[in-house]
């Protein structure tokens, strides 16, 4: 199947290369095969592999942020729950996902501290996830859920920070670490009166 012409297909189809492969581990002749764009077609449509990535980048980061709000917009549960929730069903994902772990996350870890350009973009996808898991952390401090000790924003940076952890760990271990994930959240948990 020739992509050459829907850029949309293209990209999703580098997210996932560059998802299941990272930067290093994949060459353009592969990226080519798996597109179906010859190579003057991809350089005069991304200029190289690393504009390529940034693409793919900035479209994961979009696609994760529409899933948060969805997932978050649950208005049955309490917000607390929502977060409990939500971190089981990503954590969980990763068993059908086959431990990919999350792109930027994944490429955080390995281009971050060589590539400037690409740190920098994937810190602010990863802004931009914590932007949208924020206000769900703030009700649940303001319901007496979430111990309100710690700035609302730190707190869900330290939250979404342990998640990515255990995203990594997980392609290690196969195990989603989904429990450990709602156990850390439990121990941010308003203290209460053991008398009560």
């Amino acid at each position: 199947m020739n992509y050459k012409h829907n850029k949309e297909k293209v990209v999703k189809k580098g997210m996932e290369l560059f998802w299941a492969k990272g930067f290093h581990n994949l060459g353009i002749n592969e990226i080519c095969k798996e597109t179906g764009m010859t190579k003057g077609a991809f350089y005069n449509s991304f200029e190289s592999k690393e504009s390529f990535l940034l693409t793919t980048i900035n479209a994961y980061g979009e696609l994760i942020v529409s899933h948060l709000k969805n997932e978050l917009k649950t208005t049955k549960l309490k917000a607390y729950d929502k977060l409990i929730q939500l971190y089981k069903n990503m954590l969980t994902s990763q068993i059908e996902n086959n431990y990919k772990g999350c792109l930027v996350n994944n490429i955080m870890s390995e281009m971050g501290s060589l590539n400037n350009t690409v740190a920098e973009l994937s810190a602010q996808k990863f802004n931009s996830f914590l932007q949208v898991i924020e206000p769900t952390v703030k009700d649940a401090q303001q319901n007496g859920d979430l111990n309100n000790s710690i700035n609302s924003n730190i707190l869900t940076e330290i939250i979404h920070t342990t998640f990515f952890g255990f995203l990594t760990r997980s392609k290690g271990t196969k195990d989603s670490g989904h429990l450990l994930m709602t156990s850390f959240l439990n121990s941010l948990k308003t203290k209460t009166d053991e008398n009560n």
